[in-house]
């Protein structure tokens, strides 16, 4: 229980930040804004000769809604910065005295910021939705759960593979260069394009790999919900989950047993 209270405390703290510093999520809100009117365009001009590969215009932009909600959301970009400015100036010692897991503290410190975005940037995202295109044909409330559910696991899957690429730090002087193929792969494989869009070759490859989890899987769940296929991408993704958690748990428990603070 003290444990938990610790967590939480850690967790009400990152709101109340959150929560502050509204400017810069107001600035957030336009490029998000901007962001899904330009591909709407774009989306428009592509579907002029019908629906593609079983998604309807509307559904496309919905679809994109979705997948841009959860990347905005994210937190993964505030974990990975400070692991590296922890690293790299040896404050991770420090942290390492404390009686909290390191790995652990990093999430839940993220977590209020991860509510405060995706409460507010929801908001926003179905104003647009509805702006933009209308309502989402089909849209079953029964659905509803497990888009909260794939949501989650997908922000899991996405917030703890940026930490793993944080964790190189330990290795790597700098691993901005990972984080950049790890955005692009991820752009690629469920932002921008469904992964019914690529190649037939490269579908069952992108299907077997964790990165489409983080966005397509939620997004498909929202804009085409069936029980059956609903059930095959949370396991899918329940799946990854405990991969990429125990993984980068793995990662820090390697580096922490090899490290040298040459910082601070």
């Amino acid at each position: 229980m003290k444990t938990a209270r610790k967590y939480f405390t850690i967790i009400r703290i990152s709101v109340a930040n959150s929560v502050a510093y509204r400017a810069n999520t107001f600035s957030r809100f336009a490029f998000y804004t901007l962001f899904i009117y330009v591909f709407m365009n774009l989306w428009q001009a592509i579907y002029k000769e019908g629906s593609v590969h079983g998604y309807s215009y509307v559904q496309m932009v919905w679809y994109l809604i979705m997948t841009e909600l959860i990347v905005f959301s994210s937190p993964g970009s505030s974990i990975l910065s400070r692991i590296n400015e922890d690293v790299k100036s040896g404050a991770i010692a420090y942290w390492l005295g404390r009686p909290v897991h390191y790995i652990f503290l990093q999430y839940t410190s993220a977590l209020g910021e991860l509510f405060v975005n995706f409460m507010s940037f929801g908001v926003l995202a179905v104003v647009l939705g509805f702006v933009f295109v209308g309502p989402l044909p089909a849209f079953q409330i029964a659905g509803l759960l497990p888009l909260l559910l794939s949501v989650a696991l997908g922000l899991i899957i996405g917030s703890f593979f940026m930490t793993l690429i944080g964790l190189s730090a330990f290795i790597f002087e700098d691993n901005f260069a990972l984080y950049l193929v790890y955005q692009k792969i991820c752009f690629m494989l469920g932002v921008f394009l469904p992964v019914e869009f690529l190649p037939e070759w490269l579908q069952p490859v992108a299907k077997n790999l964790p990165f489409s989890y983080i966005a397509w899987a939620p997004a498909k769940i929202f804009v085409n919900y069936s029980p059956e296929v609903c059930l095959e991408l949370l396991l899918r993704q329940g799946f990854w989950a405990v991969i990429v958690v125990s993984a980068t748990l793995a990662g820090y428990r390697l580096c922490v047993s090899r490290l040298q603070v040459n910082g601070g």
